[in-house]
This record gives C-alpha cells, structure tokens and sequence, in this order.
C-alpha cells in the first residue's frame, strides 16, 4: 500500500515546492526589459551598454490599479497601464521574457506609494522623442526619476548623467542618431542631463532579484 502511494507523495512535494520557488511580482517591482526590434533598441544599446550580461533598452514598474497589478511605463504611444502579460510577452527569446525584476532597497520603501500615484496622473502624456527631462513629455527612465524626484527630491532612487549619443568605440555620435535628431529638427542633445534602463539596471540602490529569461531568482 505504501508503494502505491509513493508516486502521490512525491508529486505532492514537486507541486509544494514548484509553488514556493514560484516568483511572485509586488507594487514597486521595476521591469528591465531587453528589446531589440527595433533600429532604435539597437543604438540605445550601442551608447548605453554596461559590458554586464544585459543590455536593456527599456523599463517600468508595476503598480496596482484597481487590486490588480499592472505595469507603468513610457512607451511610444505615451504614458500607459499595460497588462503585465503584455509587457512579459512583448520580447521573447526561446519562449521566456527578456525581462530582469529590481527592487528598492528598503529605505526607498516609503516613496512608492506615493510616487506610483503621481505617476498614474501622468497616464495619457505623450511620448518625450528628444529625451530631455523637464516637460511634459516622458521616455521611459525619464517617467520613473520624475515619479520619486516630485515625492522626494533630495532621496531619488535614481540619479541623472549626463547622456551621451556617441559610440564608445569611436567617440563619433552614431549616424542613427545623426539622422534621427535630423529628422526632428533637434540638436543632439550630448552631455545634456538624462538617465537610461541599463545604468538604472546598476544603480546600489536597486536590487536586481529576478530573471525571467532563465526562471530563476537572483542573488
């Protein structure tokens, strides 16, 4: 009889466990989301990349709206609520998001609330194209460092540098950029204060804990 049961048991322990090991998000998780499909994804990366594992090009950060969590990010189309599912699944590679999960280290706690309801005030604003922090248009990064700066402007979480447009390699502005500001009828704003996903990605007062490319915790 006990042999028969055997099988019953183990799979009870493979579910219990699978259930603990599995990665919940929170209010307050930041998405560092790889992209690349886009010519735009590939020149992000090009000036901002760290020489670490990741190379993201965009970010976000959950929130719940209504008892249900859903992402807060800058994209294209402006500022929006998207469906975790949406955002998780707008990158793949072999099937899996490539998407890492940081967390605010604990003295940062405090801010979320209040910054992710200032920042819901900010759904429907365009779309910042020329990336300068200051108006009422945001990209990505810009969105998150305006949340906590308006809460608190003296412990942001997230810290301005100054933006580059050039290769690393040849210190020549990329023809990409040469040609997208072009097109805007913008000067390139180089050395102009900014911030973007891979130096947020590294920033000590972020915790980087989980990565869904791979399904595993980190750290």
């Amino acid at each position: 009889m006990f042999l028969k049961i055997l099988p019953f048991l183990f799979l009870c322990l493979l579910l219990i466990s699978c259930s603990l090991n599995k990665f919940k998000l929170k209010e307050g998780d930041i998405l560092f989301q790889d992209l690349d499909k886009e010519n735009i994804d590939d020149a992000i990366k090009k000036v901002t990349e760290t020489g670490l594992k990741f190379n993201f090009t965009h970010v976000a950060i959950v929130v719940k709206d209504n008892n249900k969590l859903k992402v807060l990010e800058a994209i294209s189309s402006g500022v929006q609520l998207s469906s975790i599912s949406t955002f998780l699944d707008r990158n793949l590679e072999n099937g899996k998001p490539k998407v890492v999960v940081g967390r605010l280290k604990k003295v940062f706690k405090p801010l979320i609330k209040p910054a992710i309801e200032y920042g819901k005030t900010l759904v429907g604003l365009p779309y910042d194209k020329i990336y300068i922090i200051g108006d009422d248009n945001y990209y990505c990064s810009e969105l998150l460092y305006v949340m906590f700066h308006k809460i608190n402007s003296t412990t942001n979480p997230f810290q301005l540098e100054p933006m580059t447009f050039k290769d690393p390699k040849t210190n020549e502005t990329l023809k990409f950029w040469i040609n997208y500001y072009t097109e805007l009828n913008h000067s390139i704003p180089e050395g102009e204060p900014g911030l973007n996903p891979n130096g947020m990605s590294k920033s000590p007062n972020i915790n980087l804990v989980y990565d869904y490319s791979i399904g595993k915790k980190m750290n």
